[in-house]
C-alpha cells in the first residue's frame, strides 16, 4: 500500500506543478521520438529480411576483392555456380539469379514501350519465395528445358500487370515481347513481391555463356548448426579448387564472403548515413535526459526542506528514492507517449525523404512499428527514468539535515544542484556543439557540390539515356547511325526546340575518367597518370550547351569511319596538357571510351589515333578547392567514329519542359517500336540534384535534431541558471542593499555559468572533429574547406544562444529589489 501511496503524493505533485511537468515531457519526448525513429529507420533496413522460406538464415554468396581491384566482379559465373551447388555442404535451398533493365513491348497495350527490372533465376528460384501468385503460377521445370521449343514464359509483377493490362485477368496466355523477344504471360504475383529487389519480370535463367562471364547472384539458407564462418572456411576449399580449373579467370579469388542477404543492400554511403543518423538521435536523446534529470533535481531540491523533515520523522532511504524515481518514471512514461505520437508523425517524413534519396531500397524495407521497436521503446524509457531520478535521488539521500536546513535558513549560494546538475547542462552543451557543427558541415558540403556556378541553365535541358540493344534491331552500325540521325531531326521539327544531342556522360558533364596518351610522349597507360574525361557526343550536342569553338573547329558531318579520326578537348584539357602551347594537331589516343558492352567493335579497346581539330569553353561544374584541371579535363569524340549503344537524351527547349516529353517518347518509339529509354525523362538539374540526395538527405535530418538540441539546451541552461538566482535571491538583495553595484551581479552569474559552457565547448569541439574528419573522409571530399568553418560557426551559435540563455536570469537577478528579496521566504 505504500507504493500506492507514494504512487498518488508523487502524481499529485506532477499536477501541481503542471508547467514544468509538461515542459519535461514534451523534451523528453522530443528526444525519445527521434530515437525510436531512427530506430525503427534502421531496424526497418538493417535487421528486416524480404518473405522467404526461413528468411532469418537467408545469405549472399559474393567474392571477396582482396587485392582491392578497381574493375571487381563479385559475381559467379555458371561452371562456379554448378561446382558450388554440387560440393557445398553448409548451404540449402540454394540458388542463383541474374537481374537487368529490359524493355516490353505489348502490342495490346497501346502503350510505347516501357523498360523494367527483370530477373532471370534458376529453377530452383521459388522454391525460396513463401508468396503464391495472384494469377497463373510461378515458373516450372519445362520452363527451363531448352528443348521445350515454343514461347518462352514471364511472370509480371503486379505493377506491370496494372500498366500493360490495366489489371485484367486475361493476362494470362498474352504474348509480349521483352528485348525483341517474344514471351508469354504465365502468372502475376501479389502487389508487394518484388523479390529479390524491386524486380517486376520473372524469367527462367538457362545454362550458357563463357567461363569468364560474371552475372550470376548467389544465395541460400544456411543449414542448422553451420554458422556464416564455418560457411566460409568450407567455400575457400572450392575457391582454391576453382582457382586451380579456371587460372585464368580465377587468378587471386581465394574467399567468399557469405553475408546475410539484406546486408547486400546496404553500400557505403547508406551505411553512413545510418550511422550518422543514429549519432544524431544518441545526442538528441542525452540532450534530453540530461535536460529532465536536472529538471526533477530543480523540482526535488524545491522539497528537500520537507525530505529532510520526513527523514527525521523516521521516513525510511528506500520511500525517500522511491518517490524521487516515481516523479522520474512519470516524466518517462508521458514522454514515451509523447515519443511515440511524435514517430507517427516523423516517420512519415523521415521514410518519405529516405525513399527520394534511396529509390532503388528493396520492397522490404519499412518503418513499421514492429516488436523490436517497442522493445527499443521500452529500452530507452528505462534509460531514461535511470538519468532522469537516480541521481537526484542519490543526491537527495546523501545531503546532510543540518546543512539542508541552514541552508534553506540562510538561502545562499550552496546550491542543492550541485556540481551535478552542471555537468548536465555541460553534457548538453557538448551535444549541441557537435550537432550544429554537423549540421553546418552537411550545409557547407552541399554548398561545394552542389553551387556548380554552371554556364548554362540545367532546367531547359531534358534528358533521358537510351539503350540501343542487339534485339530492339541495332545490328550495325548504320542502324545506330540512323536512329540517332532520325530521331534528332524529328525532335528539332518540334516548335519550342532549340537543339538536340546525344552524349555518353549523363548530363553531359558527369565525366567517365579514361586513360589516354598523347603521340610523342612517353606511354602513360602502363603508369596510370593520365587521365581524362572521355565523352562521346552527336554533333548537336555543342548547339545544345551553346559551344562555340577557342581554338579550331567543332566536328563535321564528314566526320565518319572512312575520315580522319578528330576529338575536340575542353580548355581544363589544354591547361592541364598543352600549358602554353597549341594542342591543334596534336594526336592522342583514349583507352576504353566506353563500356565494352556498349561498342559493336568488343576487341577494340583502344581509339585510333585522333587529331586534335578544337578547343571548346568548359560547361563543367567550377573547381573544387584541392582539384586542378586536369580532374575535369574532356576530350570529345563524334559518335559516328566510335559508335556507343548507350548515350543519354539531351533536349534543350523553350518553355515547360514537361511539354516534350510525351512527343519525345512517341517519336522514339515510332523509330524504335521495341526500345524503350533506360530510366525516366527528367531535368539534367533534376537529374543532379538526384546525385546529391545522399546527402542532401543526412543534411536535413541532421539539422533538424541540431535544431530540437538548440531549443532544449537553451531550455535547459536557461532553467537552470534562473533557479540558481532565485535561490541566490536573498545574497543578491544584500548585496544591492550595501551599495553592490548590478553590474558587478550580472558578472558574477555569468561567471559562475563560464565553465559549463567552457567544458561543454571544449568536449563538443573535440567529438565533432573526429565525426567530421570520418565523415569527410568516407565521402572523398577531405580537400574541402569545411571542418574550420563548420566548427567556428557552430561554436559562434553555441556561444550565442548560451549567452542568450544566461543574460536573461542574470538582468533579472541584477533587478531585484532589496527589499523584495529581504523579504523572500
Amino acid at each position: 500500500m505504500s507504493i500506492l501511496r507514494d504512487t498518488k503524493f508523487v502524481f499529485r505533485l506532477f499536477l501541481k506543478n503542471s508547467g514544468s511537468s509538461l515542459l519535461g515531457v514534451t523534451v523528453l519526448g522530443l528526444g525519445l521520438g527521434m530515437s525510436i525513429t531512427i530506430f525503427a529507420l534502421v531496424n526497418g533496413i538493417l535487421w528486416s529480411s524480404p518473405k522467404v522460406t526461413d528468411g532469418e538464415n537467408l545469405v549472399r554468396l559474393r567474392w571477396a576483392n582482396e587485392q582491392q581491384q578497381l574493375r571487381f566482379d563479385d559475381r559467379f559465373t555458371h561452371a562456379e555456380y554448378s561446382l558450388i551447388s554440387q560440393y557445398v555442404k553448409s548451404l540449402r535451398l540454394f540458388t542463383a539469379y541474374s537481374e537487368q533493365k529490359i524493355a516490353l513491348y505489348y502490342p495490346g497495350s497501346g502503350a510505347s514501350t516501357q523498360r523494367y527490372q527483370l530477373v532471370r533465376v534458376k529453377e530452383n528460384f521459388f522454391e525460396h519465395v513463401a508468396t503464391k501468385p495472384l494469377l497463373g503460377r510461378v515458373l516450372n521445370d519445362s520452363d527451363f528445358s531448352e528443348g521445350s521449343g515454343g514461347v518462352r514464359s514471364v511472370i509480371l509483377s503486379y505493377g506491370v500487370w496494372q500498366e500493360q493490362f490495366s489489371g485484367l485477368r486475361d493476362a494470362l496466355g498474352k504474348r509480349v515481347f521483352l528485348s525483341g523477344m517474344e514471351y508469354v504471360v504465365v502468372g502475376v504475383m501479389p502487389p508487394k513481391f518484388r523479390f529479390p529487389s524491386n524486380k517486376q519480370l520473372w524469367v527462367s535463367l538457362r545454362d550458357g555463356g563463357s567461363q569468364s562471364a560474371r552475372f550470376l547472384n548467389l544465395f541460400g539458407v544456411l543449414n542448422k548448426d553451420w554458422s556464416r564462418d564455418k560457411s566460409e572456411a568450407e567455400l575457400e576449399i572450392l575457391a582454391k579448387r576453382l582457382e586451380e580449373k579456371y587460372p585464368d579467370s580465377n587468378r587471386g579469388r581465394s574467399k567468399i564472403i557469405v553475408e546475410p542477404y539484406n546486408l547486400s543492400f546496404v553500400d557505403g554511403n547508406l551505411r553512413t548515413v545510418l550511422q550518422l543518423l543514429s549519432v544524431a538521435s544518441l545526442l538528441v536523446f542525452i540532450v534530453a535526459c540530461a535536460n529532465v534529470s536536472n529538471l526533477v533535481m530543480v523540482r526535488v531540491s524545491r522539497r528537500q526542506h520537507e525530505l529532510v523533515v520526513r527523514k527525521t520523522l523516521g521516513a525510511s532511504r528506500y520511500q525517500i528514492i522511491i518517490q524521487v524515481i516515481l516523479e522520474g518514471f512519470l516524466f518517462s512514461v508521458g514522454g514515451l507517449v509523447v515519443g511515440l505520437v511524435l514517430n507517427l508523425i516523423g516517420a512519415r517524413f523521415v521514410w518519405s525523404m529516405f525513399q527520394q534519396s534511396f529509390a532503388t531500397a528493396p520492397d522490404w524495407w519499412n518503418m513499421t512499428l514492429d516488436w523490436k521497436v517497442y522493445l527499443f521503446a521500452v529500452i530507452v524509457m528505462l534509460a531514461a527514468i535511470a538519468t532522469s531520478s537516480l541521481m537526484p535521488a542519490i543526491r537527495a539521500l546523501t545531503r546532510q539535515s543540518n546543512n539542508v536546513l541552514q541552508e534553506n535558513a540562510k538561502n545562499l549560494s550552496g546550491l542543492f544542484v550541485g556540481k551535478i546538475a552542471k555537468g548536465f547542462v555541460a553534457v548538453q552543451i557538448m551535444c549541441l556543439t557537435v550537432l550544429m557543427v554537423m549540421s553546418l558541415l552537411m550545409a557547407l558540403l552541399l554548398h561545394y557540390l552542389t553551387d556548380w556556378d554552371l554556364p548554362f541553365n540545367p532546367n531547359q535541358i531534358l534528358t533521358a539515356r537510351i539503350q540501343l540493344n542487339t534485339p530492339a534491331g541495332f545490328t550495325t552500325n548504320e542502324s545506330i547511325d540512323r536512329f540517332y540521325d532520325d530521331v534528332t531531326r524529328e525532335l528539332q521539327a518540334l516548335p519550342g526546340v532549340k537543339s538536340v544531342g546525344f552524349s555518353f556522360h549523363d548530363g553531359g558533364i558527369l565525366q567517365s575518367p579514361r586513360q589516354f596518351i598523347i603521340e610523342g610522349e612517353i606511354n602513360k597507360l602502363e603508369s596510370e597518370t593520365n587521365y581524362a574525361g572521355a565523352n562521346i557526343i552527336s554533333n548537336g550536342f555543342f548547339k545544345v550547351f551553346d559551344m562555340q569553338p577557342i581554338l579550331g573547329r567543332l566536328f563535321l558531318e564528314t566526320d565518319v569511319d572512312t575520315s580522319q579520326k578528330v576529338a575536340v578537348v575542353n580548355q581544363h584539357f589544354v591547361d592541364a596538357y598543352f600549358k602554353n602551347k597549341n594542342p591543334l594537331g596534336k594526336r592522342l589516343r583514349v583507352y576504353r571510351p566506353a563500356s565494352v558492352r556498349e561498342v559493336l567493335y568488343h576487341d577494340k579497346r583502344q581509339t585510333d589515333w585522333m587529331v586534335i581539330v578544337g578547343v571548346v569553353p568548359n560547361i563543367q561544374r567550377k573547381l573544387l578547392p584541392g582539384e586542378q584541371s586536369a580532374d575535369l579535363a574532356e576530350i570529345y569524340i563524334p559518335v559516328k567514329q566510335r559508335r556507343a549503344r548507350n548515350l543519354p537524351l539531351l533536349l534543350r527547349v523553350d518553355g515547360d519542359i514537361k511539354d516534350w516529353i510525351k512527343p519525345t517518347r512517341q517519336i522514339i518509339h515510332n523509330q524504335a517500336p521495341l526500345l524503350a529509354p533506360n530510366g525516366k525523362f527528367q531535368t539534367v538539374q533534376n537529374f543532379f540534384d538526384g546525385t546529391n540526395s545522399t546527402l542532401n538527405a543526412m543534411a536535413k535530418v541532421v539539422t533538424l535534431f541540431g535544431v530540437a538540441a538548440l531549443i532544449i539546451t537553451v531550455v535547459g541552461l536557461y532553467g537552470l541558471v534562473s533557479f540558481t538566482t532565485l535561490l541566490q535571491r536573498r545574497e543578491f538583495g544584500i548585496r544591492s542593499a550595501l551599495g553592490g553595484d548590478s553590474n558587478r551581479i550580472i558578472e558574477l552569474v555569468f561567471k559562475r555559468a563560464a565553465w559549463l559552457l567552457s567544458f561543454g565547448l571544449f568536449a563538443g569541439i573535440a567529438v565533432a572533429t573526429a565525426i567530421s574528419n570520418e565523415l569527410t573522409q568516407s565521402l572523398g571530399v577531405m580537400n574541402l574547406p569545411v571542418n574550420m568553418p563548420s566548427h567556428l560557426i557552430g561554436i559562434g551559435i553555441v556561444i550565442a544562444v548560451s549567452l542568450i540563455a544566461i543574460a536573461i536570469p542574470a538582468l533579472q537577478a541584477a533587478r531585484v529589489s532589496p527589499n523584495e528579496a529581504l523579504r523572500a521566504d
